[in-house]
């Protein structure tokens, strides 16, 4: 299980996932079936301990 958490709110999402990316990209994936965010792209932090993105005015990240 690995968890992607809002940044904005506080709240974490679990994820049945191998990798972080897997994780992101399955939150991308649930959030844009409630509103479509084109623009959203999973972007790696410049230490790369976390990866993270924007969707709708949010940033959510995960630990890798």
């Amino acid at each position: 299980m690995i968890y992607v958490q809002c940044l904005d709110d506080g709240k974490s999402y679990g994820f049945d996932a191998k990798t972080a990316y897997e994780a992101m990209r399955k939150m991308l994936y649930t959030l844009n079936i409630k509103r479509n965010d084109e623009n959203a792209v999973i972007n790696k932090t410049e230490s790369g301990l976390h990866l993270w993105f924007e969707h709708s005015g949010k940033t959510y990240a995960a630990r890798i």
